[in-house]
């Protein structure tokens, strides 16, 4: 279906030129998952622009991009309009900026199967439901009529992803489709790209830095590093034991829900200007010699029953991945033990959260009856799928947002007014907020565009109203502990990488000393190697003994690297929480058990004991206001569960809320054995 044969991309720019792809070769058959993996900047969006025809101006290729036998790269406008959608369709990493602000998702989607499909408009709306409902769209109907602007980010991924299968490709194009989506919804959309190629034989190339999750639906795996194919194979025999020092690198870089440690990788890729006449992994590579250094290593066949196995390197290795090559592991929990006679940094009692409508009565509960206690020194993990409500708890943390009862305090101040307490003002809110810091999940959109790095970092203390002196003091010490050259102190955002952006909201998280630091999703963004260097900052930063932290994450394995405790939110509800290790190895709650069996386990590690659980498909708004939040989708559920309120009890060293937890173990093994 596709076959890439020694493509090279050369971008010609008025100051300088980019080497984005060299001598890339591989192909995709049909019926074929083939993974496209390697950091940011390696030349992945790069390829699949090159497949659809879409390279960016100044771009000057050679070689050959041939699709059904056509070349890509000399076909004219017309031959291109049709082989864009209906031959080869891509969906985007940045759905909002994919989507159309000014048309509601429903028309752009009934367009594209009008056009591609020759459908009646009233059969493609129902198509159009259809799809959504199949990406796992709450409230399908409803959803066609809303705008890009009126949906999550998840949900705008599930729209793009929509949009691209509703054009009934040969080929499908999936550019990061899991950045920023939850693992049961992961494991769901990666499914429909697996079903897309056994059931209906289309070709399937999957660009993504969760090698976690592609490892368990791509039937190929090619790397790519600096522009250049470094290894290529069947995806089982690659991810088990790979042979170039970039693909073990990679592989070291992920977190696994398992606890295995994370390795981060120093260094970073660089920017060719040419194509390369050396290895470029040289400079990060701990097998390198003169000859990697002056030669380029040839692309040489490995032994495999297939014989479509090759790495381009003069030291490939052999065997698991370990060993005396790794470097030392990134320690991402500190000390684990009991906090309670600690004092406390943030306590929220029985906090309810409501956004009132605008068009009258009603509005939507966010949260409902959350309680929590986080002393100095502690790590709380939170974790949940999409729309349980962990941003609006960030929001509620840092003042942000009000309760609607209930309250919340840090370092026994409240950041917003509550009942019964006087609202802070002017110097002293200005005073209160620098106690609680927040980093967020973009770093370069939390910067601001007009601000340079040194303004940007010393924001919190001008708000606290220290001289310049002391404020350049400041923003220099955290600057060299995040390990950043002080040269980057006149940049703006734009001028940053991604690990440079996300290191510098955390230096300005951290330069007012604050008692609370919030991670909102802080790595989910970044591509695992850099991952992996901000998991270690991050793993200093709250190994601080004087003050909290909170780690908002859908990634289970990072949380079970940092948190201390962790705590399980579903539609606004905590229902479990304990000791982090407890609760991954000894979940209690349907809902806790399902995401850990949902989560991807790269090194094979088993999910736990009992963790095998499969929630019901729920396409409508649940109801969380009688009974347990979970009885739309629990496979347990009983009228009791959908008539009682559900409330966290203690089982062992954590609580879940859920009356049935003795029985559940032994329920889940009758379930597992029925056909």
């Amino acid at each position: 279906m596709l076959s890439i044969e020694n493509l090279s991309v050369l971008i010609h720019r008025p100051d300088r030129q980019v080497a984005a792809l060299s001598d890339v070769t591989f192909a995709v058959r049909p019926g074929e998952v083939v993974g496209l993996v390697g950091e940011s900047g390696g030349g992945k969006s790069m390829v699949a622009r090159a497949v659809v025809g879409l390279l960016p101006g100044g771009a000057h290729t050679s070689g050959r991009v041939l699709f059904d036998g056509a070349d890509v790269l000399r076909m004219d406008e017309a031959a291109l309009a049709a082989h864009r959608g209906r031959g080869a369709a891509i969906c985007f990493q940045n759905p909002r900026g994919a989507l159309s602000p000014t048309r509601t998702v429903g028309r752009q989607l009934v367009d594209r199967l009008v056009t591609h499909q020759a459908m009646s408009a009233a059969r493609a709306r129902d198509a159009a439901r259809e799809l959504f409902e199949a990406v796992g769209i709450r409230s399908p109907q409803r959803r066609l009529d809303a705008y890009p602007h009126e949906l999550s980010g998840g949900m705008a991924q599930r729209v793009m992803i929509s949009l691209a299968t509703g054009c009934a490709p040969g080929l499908l194009i999936a550019d990061e489709p899991t950045t920023g989506l939850d693992v049961t919804l992961t494991r769901e959309i990666l499914r429909q790209f697996r079903r897309a190629a056994d059931a209906d034989g289309r070709s399937v190339l999957l660009i993504s830095h969760d090698l976690a999750s592609i490892a368990e639906v791509c039937d190929r795996v090619v790397v790519l590093y600096a522009g250049t194919v470094v290894e290529s194979g069947p995806a089982e025999q690659v991810f088990r034991e790979p042979a170039h020092p970039y693909t073990r690198a990679l592989l070291r870089s992920v977190p696994d829900v398992g606890g295995r440690p994370v390795v981060a990788t120093p260094g970073g890729m660089p920017l060719l200007t040419r194509v390369p006449e050396n290895c470029p992994f040289v400079t990060r590579c701990a097998y390198a010699d003169a000859t990697c250094a002056t030669r380029r290593p040839p692309t040489e066949p490995r032994t495999d029953p297939s014989g479509d196995w090759s790495v381009a390197c003069f030291h490939p290795q052999a065997g698991a991945i370990g060993g005396a090559e790794a470097p030392s592991p990134v320690t991402l929990a500190g000390d684990r033990g009991a906090a309670e006679t600690k004092p406390a940094v943030l306590e929220i009692d029985d906090a309810h959260v409501v956004y009132r409508s605008r068009f009258g009565s009603g509005g939507h509960h966010a949260l409902r009856g959350v309680s929590l206690r986080l002393a100095a020194g502690e790590t709380l993990g939170v974790v949940g799928e999409s729309g349980c409500g962990k941003s609006t708890l960030a929001k509620l943390i840092m003042g942000l947002v009000a309760p609607t009862s209930g309250s919340v305090t840090v370092a026994g101040q409240s950041l917003v007014k509550q009942p019964g307490r006087p609202r802070p003002r002017g110097r002293e809110l200005r005073r209160l907020r620098t106690r609680a810091q927040l980093v967020f999940q973009d770093p370069i959109g939390s910067l601001s565009p007009r601000r340079t790095v040194a303004d940007s970092i010393a924001e919190p203390l001008r708000a606290a109203g220290l001289a310049a002196t002391e404020r350049a003091a400041r923003v220099a010490a955290v600057l060299d502990r995040m390990e950043l050259d002080r040269a980057i102190l006149g940049r703006y955002p734009h001028e940053l990488s991604g690990g440079q952006a996300q290191r510098v909201g955390i230096a300005r998280a951290l330069v007012g000393e604050p008692d609370l630091i919030v991670f909102d999703e802080p790595t989910s963004a970044l591509d695992v190697t850099v991952q992996a260097q901000i998991l270690a900052v991050i793993a200093d930063v709250t190994a601080d003994t004087d003050r909290a932290s909170v780690f908002i994450s859908h990634d289970l394995a990072t949380v079970r690297g940092f948190a201390d405790r962790v705590a399980v939110l579903y539609l606004g509800r905590v229902v479990e929480e304990g000791p982090v290790d407890v609760v991954f190895d000894d979940p209690r709650h349907p809902y806790t058990r399902a995401l850990l069996a949902s989560a991807p386990r790269l090194g094979g590690t088993p999910a736990p004991d009992g963790a095998a659980v499969q929630l019901v498909k729920d396409l409508e708004e649940a109801d969380a206001t009688a009974g347990c939040p979970l009885a739309a989708r629990c496979p347990f559920v009983t009228e009791t569960c959908r008539s009682q309120p559900q409330h966290l009890q203690s089982y062992g060293a954590s609580r879940a809320a859920c009356w049935r937890v003795p029985e559940l173990t032994a329920l889940i093994g009758k379930q597992a054995t029925t056909p």
